[in-house]
């Protein structure tokens, strides 16, 4: 063989050796099991930058797992509030003319619960994805983080609806449903709700105490005194034959000495029920004069804006999880 041979033969063995890393004891080329193994984009994988933005998203994808879980317990402690459901039930809205209201605040609620077991499930994907490294698993990231958001917008517009369908129909509709049902046999459901909405916001009737003087508790369904309490737990024969055994408004639009229990609503003790009664006495201090409809407005007002906010939160962490998962995307695959 010639000196020109072997030279060439000589280079094509170094060139051998520097691109698969070694040869064996044959002289034959031998592939490094890493670099045989590595895909085309690990090399970039593994770079400071895609590490560090790597380790972010899967940080975030951490929060936004313990978000849901926090939105969905909320979720379900408005569900299973005794005294929430009881005032929700009282903002129903007549979609249809001549049809059951919609308890919309009972909807929302559970709209608020589905919404925090969507963002705990997304945060458990994205977890998954960001382990994975590869473009399938972030485009169903990003898919699923898409569909998420467009329910939360849904859940803020709807919302933001129900709250001005609250403030618009339920005076015209509550006010009348009042007068016709409080205290009436087969409205105990409506009357318990009535009775703490009274006794929590420490208000008599929606626009006051007319209310009761023209309704039809007042006209056919009041009730006797017989075993009610006063302060001295006891009525003295004197006070019922001067009220005709007869009450002129609610136990709960007076001053309860037990309206700090969580149920006081329903059990009642008024702290002087005779001053209460007297509708003619110009002490106040035991009875309730302010109506209750501003109050308790306010309230359902209070908890549509809560449960639209906590969409928009939702709805914003969508959006920056799926801009962070596209700049990962971009990194590891800039060529597509």
């Amino acid at each position: 063989m010639s000196r020109k041979e072997n030279l060439s033969s000589l280079s094509d063995s170094i060139n051998t050796v520097n691109r698969y890393g070694r040869t064996n004891s044959y002289g034959k080329a031998v592939k490094h099991s890493s670099l045989a193994k590595l895909r085309p984009d690990q090399g970039v994988y593994r770079t400071p930058e895609v590490k560090a933005l790597r380790a972010f998203v899967g940080v975030y994808n951490m929060l936004f797992w313990i978000t849901g879980a926090a939105v969905f317990s909320l979720g379900v402690s408005c569900l299973l509030d005794i005294q929430t459901e009881e005032l929700s039930t009282l903002l129903q809205v007549e979609l249809v003319p001549y049809q059951p209201g919609v308890p919309v605040l009972y909807w929302l609620y559970l709209g608020l619960l589905l919404a925090g077991s969507i963002i705990f499930i997304t945060g458990f994907m994205g977890c998954w994805s960001s382990m994975q490294g590869n473009s399938t698993a972030a485009m169903l990231y990003i898919m699923l983080l898409l569909i998420s958001c467009i329910g939360e917008i849904s859940l803020t517009a709807i919302a933001i609806i129900s709250r001005d369908l609250i403030l618009e129909r339920t005076e015209q509709e509550l006010v009348p449903k009042l007068k016709m049902n409080y205290n009436i046999p087969g409205h105990d459901g409506f009357s318990r709700s009535i009775d703490l909405m009274q006794t929590k916001f420490e208000c008599c009737g929606l626009g006051g105490l007319n209310d009761y003087t023209l309704s039809t508790w007042s006209r056919e369904g009041i009730p006797s005194l017989e075993g009610i309490p006063s302060r001295d737990n006891i009525l003295s024969r004197n006070e019922k034959e001067g009220w005709k055994a007869r009450l002129k408004v609610p136990l709960t639009c007076c001053a309860l000495t037990n309206s700090h229990e969580l149920t006081g609503y329903l059990d009642p003790k008024p702290s002087d029920l005779s001053k209460c009664q007297d509708l003619s006495s110009r002490t106040i201090l035991a009875r309730y004069t302010d109506g209750c409809l501003d109050k308790l407005l306010s309230w359902g007002e209070g908890q549509c804006i809560m449960i639209a906010g906590v969409a928009v939160g939702g709805a914003v962490l969508h959006i920056l999880g799926i801009v962070l998962t596209c700049c990962l995307l971009q990194k590891l695959h800039p060529s597509q």
